[in-house]
């Protein structure tokens, strides 16, 4: 063969050959993988693990990738961005480009995370090598509750700087009185405590910095008679209640948005102003005792279970975006000149005792479960312009020359008026009740309906009655205890009392005058020492009567004619008796008619309690009808005359008569006409 054509074959079996070859050789120029990715830290070596395009480099929570020298393998003639050699922050994303021989890119993203170390179990630390030693464990998950320090010995704790890896806590945290540290570095990390925080007395604590806790799942509670400094900036929410009882003077709680149960603001803090600048809702009590605050900001709270605020130097409440308060609202004496809840809609209770307060301004204010008790310096009712309903107490106690209530009110529970209301105008109001509680009512009128369907409860008057207009009929009538210093009092205008009608009353008051009184369906009862009974024009009463009086005139009962009930009257007090009893009119008693001396309890007989004066019963000649009949104790009794024209009437079985000088039976007087005592 030639020459020539034997070197031309050989040599395209050679390119045939190495043509075949390339086709199967992986590094021919496209790869762009990275197949391994290491970072040294000195004899310890940290390695990568692939998802597709995204490397992840898990480490312990203790380490910092800080001097590592990276050990990264890509494939052969590739090229990777950045260099690196060149990154000297691992613990950051970064974004490499792998490039192959042949100029086709691939991305990969480097992320890096921390793997935690979880123990589980209730942790005590009672010691500072406890400390140290449980530290070294490098512990960032604590499944279980961590107690640091004892509430009583010698052991003391000075530094948590060993538990920097601590993030979580599923339940309980407790820094008893025996930590002996000036501050809590060392929890600087710890982010989430599923049950309690307690700071428990640790007076040694100058400052409570949590600058990673966003939660608290149970109470966090801080109590220490040194803390100057809580600051908790990142915490979103409690799940229990929050009660700082320090004296601290900076306060941090700027991220805070909810608290399941009560914020307990206590102890002698020197702060004047304290904002909680995101926090909603409270889901129970917010109460402040701390005398120096001035100034109580929550700008964005909307609803809280209950409002207290102590007796102190508050100048400033601001709660503009408050609109529910479930429960109470509740604000004793502080030096404001306001208290405004621009969008407050509903409370359970308000109790306002501001007596240095001019303004109650809560315009929007619909309803009222329970009571409403306002004691201020002054009250424009407009303020309160959109109320519609009290369902239970009303209560005003403060100075107005004429008080209209707002427009919108229609019921009303009980209203009380304490005093300084000159002219009070209740036309157009359903109330149950109206009570007069206090002093100063002398220059109080009272403007009602003629016909007002509630009672009225008159007590405890310190000044003298009010004076009513209209007001002609009413429900019931009470009047308790009047301290007006010998004075007397005329109650003009009612003229039938639908219900009950009750005076009890002592001797400061000389007497009392119901001139236009004409009847009282419902049951009379007049307790009292004084001189004056005068009911000039009361004719019936529909229910029983009790009388316990020391004094009969002519215009006492001078028209009385009917008790549809018992008639329970008394004769005198101790071993004498009246001068005189007068029920000139009187005709009917529909139950007992019942005649005993002075007891301590009116409706309860005493047997020691006798009447040595009363000879007669002359006084009950014109009574024509009784349901029954009952005298005890009057030793001096000798004659029942009285009784000729109504012993027909009384039932056999009702007839009671003992312990006087002469105690006939039923068939003595109604059969033998035994009138006196035989000789």
């Amino acid at each position: 063969m030639n020459k020539n054509i034997l070197w031309g074959v050989l040599l395209f079996t050679l390119a045939f050959i190495a043509g075949c070859e390339d086709d199967d050789d992986p590094f021919v120029g496209s790869d762009n993988f990275i197949t391994s990715f290491i970072l040294q830290s000195g004899e310890t070596s940290y390695v990568a693990s692939f998802r597709g395009d995204t490397i992840l480099m898990e480490t312990p929570e203790n380490v910092a990738l800080g001097e590592v020298t990276p050990n990264i393998v890509c494939s052969e003639n590739s090229t990777i961005k950045p260099e690196p050699s060149a990154i000297t922050n691992w613990e950051e994303q970064i974004y490499f480009v792998v490039t192959s021989h042949s100029g086709e890119e691939r991305k990969y993203i480097y992320i890096p995370e921390k793997k935690g170390i979880a123990f589980e179990g209730v942790v005590v630390l009672n010691t500072q090598e406890e400390v140290d030693a449980f530290g070294a464990k490098g512990v960032s998950h604590l499944d279980g509750s961590l107690v640091i320090g004892r509430q009583g010995g010698t052991d003391t704790i000075r530094s948590l700087a060993a538990l920097v890896s601590l993030k979580s806590v599923t339940n309980d945290v407790t820094i008893n009185r025996l930590f002996a540290g000036y501050e809590l570095t060392g929890l600087d990390n710890l982010e989430e405590v599923g049950g309690k925080l307690y700071v428990n007395s640790a007076d040694s604590l100058w400052g409570v910095t949590f600058n990673k806790l966003t939660r608290v799942g149970g109470d966090l509670n801080i109590t220490s008679n040194a803390v100057s400094e809580i600051l908790c900036p990142h915490l979103e929410t409690v799940g229990g209640a929050v009660t700082l009882a320090a004296s601290f003077v900076t306060l941090d709680f700027s991220s805070l948005r909810q608290i399941s149960r009560d914020l307990n603001l206590n102890g002698k803090s020197g702060m004047t102003d304290i904002v909680f600048q995101r926090l909603e809702q409270v889901g129970g009590t917010i109460a402040t005792s701390m005398t120096s605050l001035k100034k109580l900001e929550f700008p964005v709270l909307r609803h809280c279970d209950k409002l207290t605020v102590g007796r102190g130097a508050l100048l400033l409440l601001y709660m503009p975006q408050l609109e529910e308060v479930a429960t109470e609202l509740s604000i004793a004496s502080n030096p404001l000149y306001e208290v405004s809840f621009p969008v407050l809609t509903h409370a359970g209770v308000i109790t306002l005792d501001c007596s240095q307060v001019n303004q109650f301004n809560a315009p929007l204010l619909k309803n009222v479960d329970g009571n409403l008790s306002l004691t201020l310096a002054g009250l424009n009712p407009e303020q309160l312009g959109e109320l519609e309903r009290v369902g239970e107490t009303l209560a005003l106690n403060f100075v107005s020359e004429d008080f209209k209530f707002p427009a919108k009110l229609e019921k009303l529970g009980t209203l009380v008026i304490s005093s300084g209301i000159k002219r009070l105008d209740v036309r157009g109001i359903e109330i149950d009740e109206i009570q007069f509680n206090g002093t100063g009512l002398e220059n109080t009128t009272v403007v009602g309906n003629d016909v007002f369907n509630g009672n009225f409860n008159l007590r405890n008057l310190g000044g003298y009655f009010p004076k009513l207009e209209g007001f002609k009929e009413i429900n019931a009538l009470t009047i308790g205890y009047l301290g007006m210093s010998g004075d007397a009092v005329e109650i003009a205008s009612v003229r039938k009392v639908n219900g009950n009608f009750s005076y009890w009353a002592n001797s400061n008051v000389t007497g009392i005058s119901f001139p236009d009184l004409e009847e009282v369906s419902g049951n009379f009862e007049l307790y009292s020492n004084i001189k004056e009974f005068h009911f000039l024009k009361l004719k019936t009463v529909g229910g029983s009567a009790m009388m316990s009086i020391n004094n009969y005139d002519d215009e006492t009962f001078p028209l009385l004619e009917s008790v549809g009930g018992d008639m329970t009257f008394q004769t005198g007090y101790g071993s004498y008796g009246l001068d005189k009893i007068l029920y000139p009119s009187l005709r009917t008693v529909g139950g007992v008619l019942d005649i005993r001396p002075r007891t301590p309890d009116p409706w309860a007989p005493d047997p020691s309690e006798l009447n040595n004066t009363l000879t007669n019963l002359n006084f009950l000649s014109e009574v024509e009808s009784i349901g029954g009949f009952r005298i005890e104790n009057h030793k001096a009794l000798v004659s029942y005359e009285g009784l000729k024209k109504a012993i027909s009437t009384c039932p056999s079985s009702k007839w009671t008569v003992e312990n006087n000088e002469y105690n006939p039976t039923y068939e003595q007087l109604m059969k033998e006409q035994q009138w006196t005592k035989p000789e």
